[in-house]
């Protein structure tokens, strides 16, 4: 079933987006009051979203060049790798 949204004017019903029938099909109008109107849902991220968030907000400038090759250095101080 396919939902359209539209107004009423003058006892014709105006859609507000366009619509893809065959002519003479069937349609079912539903007039809702406007305080009832359904309300857009929020955008809800995905958790793909939500993981590249906490990616972005968890970076730290540390100011070192060479963290990700020689971090084993840092974390542990074993000597450095050679390049």
């Amino acid at each position: 079933m396919l939902s359209v949204k539209g107004t009423f004017q003058n006892g014709v019903i105006h859609p507000t987006e366009p619509i893809e029938g065959r002519e003479g099909q069937s349609v079912i109008i539903v007039f809702v009051d406007d305080d009832q109107a359904p309300q857009a849902a929020p955008k809800q991220d995905s958790d793909w979203d939500k993981l590249r968030q906490l990616i972005k907000d968890s970076q730290v400038d540390t100011g070192i060049d060479d963290l990700a090759h020689q971090h084993d250095y840092y974390l542990y101080g074993t000597p450095k790798r050679e390049k």
